[in-house]
């Protein structure tokens, strides 16, 4: 820049000069001219240029470039109050979570080759599209607002297909990933908040009936959607990593990231772990990034799993009529059975536990357990697991007693099959998991 406005100045002035000159007979432009007075005299207009061509020319305009993409992760995030209220709302969680995938995407200089779109609703009536992207020019992860006032926050079937329509043709890269921010209670229908006791039961959304999806409208939505089948589904939500899930969700995602419990109000540490989702996904790293975080925060509690769905969930549901067929669960037996949930009347209780009092001999016991090697291939859980629900009777940490409980067996997986729960024991029986395997 500095070459180029001597330049100028050198080609004004001797303008100038040579004018001159010329009026002297003595043609020159470096200056050596006798009628300096004439030049002197038109130094103010020399002057006016040499300002002109400098602010015309003060900088080289810098063209932003962004990193190409080749595939889609939709980061969905919708209303987790009520409908007319915000209590129990994670919105501001979640914009911490969006600040943290901001900071990861610029420590690692980059996404991945994946276009980020994020939904999020602001309130009952308001939401957000955005796209998350890095600009390799500036170093730096911007957000790109698609459409303000964006809808969508009413809860149906239908609405959720229409959305990720609208993701798809923001997005058409022709690969899918899913991930999931609210609140959550695996597979129990929606609306049982009033009847399960000491549970805000919600199958996955917000914090009563309104504004809640059951796993059938999720599956129904990609399914009819363009997006047909996604890569992976991560609910960053409690109680999402259960047979019963996974096989809903069996034919429309490869992979399922959940937790078998109560997940932090933090929830997944994507500063640490974002990477790892981004691109060919890394879901070993991934879920012992997240161990890592939580074994040493002040709350050292939490369990993530990735789940293989498709012919992986069939082969275990295969698996488990052969043992149904052969073997009755006592029910003197449910206190042994390690739980992971906690409500009063527990709901969720860890798979392998539950084969282990059904007292299964080999060689089915040799078949459930290479079933279920294949079908969880990575799992971390903390020593103990944290409830928001408080029980006296509870023998868990020094820290957070009675709001704690020992885990003594964590396979990374539950099921719901020996449950006494009052909401649930019926409806337990209408799941496609239960039809599949008894």
């Amino acid at each position: 820049m500095f070459r180029k406005r001597v330049s100028y100045l050198q080609h004004i002035i001797g303008f100038f000069v040579k004018a001159n000159c010329e009026e002297n007979h003595k043609i020159t432009t470096n200056f050596l001219c006798d009628s300096t007075t004439h030049f002197l005299r038109n130094l103010p207009l020399v002057a006016f240029f040499i300002l002109l061509f400098s602010s015309c020319h003060d900088e080289i305009p810098i063209i932003d470039a962004y990193e190409n993409t080749n595939q889609t992760l939709f980061v969905y995030m919708p209303w987790t109050g009520t409908k007319n209220t915000s209590e129990n709302n994670l919105k501001a969680y979640f914009d911490k979570n969006i600040a943290a995938m901001r900071q990861n995407i610029e420590q690692n200089k980059g996404v991945k080759q994946t276009d980020i779109i994020v939904f999020v609703a602001e309130n009952q009536t308001r939401s957000v599209i955005f796209r998350m992207k890095y600009n390799t020019t500036r170093q730096r992860c911007e957000l790109d607002t698609l459409k303000r006032n964006a809808g969508f926050v009413s809860v149906s079937e239908s609405n959720l297909r229409n959305l990720f329509n609208q993701v798809v043709s923001y997005s058409n890269t022709g690969k899918y990933s899913l991930l999931i921010g609210c609140h959550g209670s695996g597979w129990t229908p929606r609306g049982s908040d009033s009847t399960m006791p000491k549970a805000l039961s919600r199958a996955f959304g917000g914090s009563d009936i309104d504004m809640q999806y059951n796993i059938s409208d999720l599956r129904n939505a990609i399914a009819q959607s363009q997006m047909k089948k996604v890569s992976f589904i991560c609910f960053d939500d409690c109680y999402m990593a259960n047979v019963e899930t996974a096989y809903a969700l069996k034919d429309v995602t490869e992979m399922l990231v959940a937790s078998t419990s109560e997940v932090m109000a933090e929830g997944i540490p994507y500063d640490k772990v974002f990477s790892y989702i981004l691109g060919q996904t890394d879901y070993e790293k991934w879920v012992d990034g997240f161990y890592q975080f939580y074994i040493n925060y002040k709350y050292p509690y939490g369990e993530l799993s990735a789940i293989r769905c498709g012919k992986y969930i069939e082969e275990m549901a295969s698996v488990m009529k052969s043992i149904n067929q052969s073997y009755t669960f006592n029910n003197s037996r449910l206190n042994n059975l390690q739980f992971l949930d906690g409500y009063d009347s527990h709901v969720f209780f860890d798979l392998s536990s539950y084969i282990d009092e059904l007292g299964v001999l080999p060689p089915l016991s040799v078949t459930f357990n290479q079933a279920l090697q294949a079908l969880v291939p990575y799992k971390a859980c903390t020593p103990y697991i944290y409830t928001i629900y408080k029980n006296y009777y509870r023998h868990g940490d020094t820290t957070n007693s009675e709001n704690t409980f020992k885990i003594n067996k964590c396979c990374g997986i539950t099921i719901s099959d020996p449950t006494r729960n009052s909401t649930v024991y019926d409806t337990k029986q209408q799941s496609e998991w239960w039809k599949a395997t008894h």
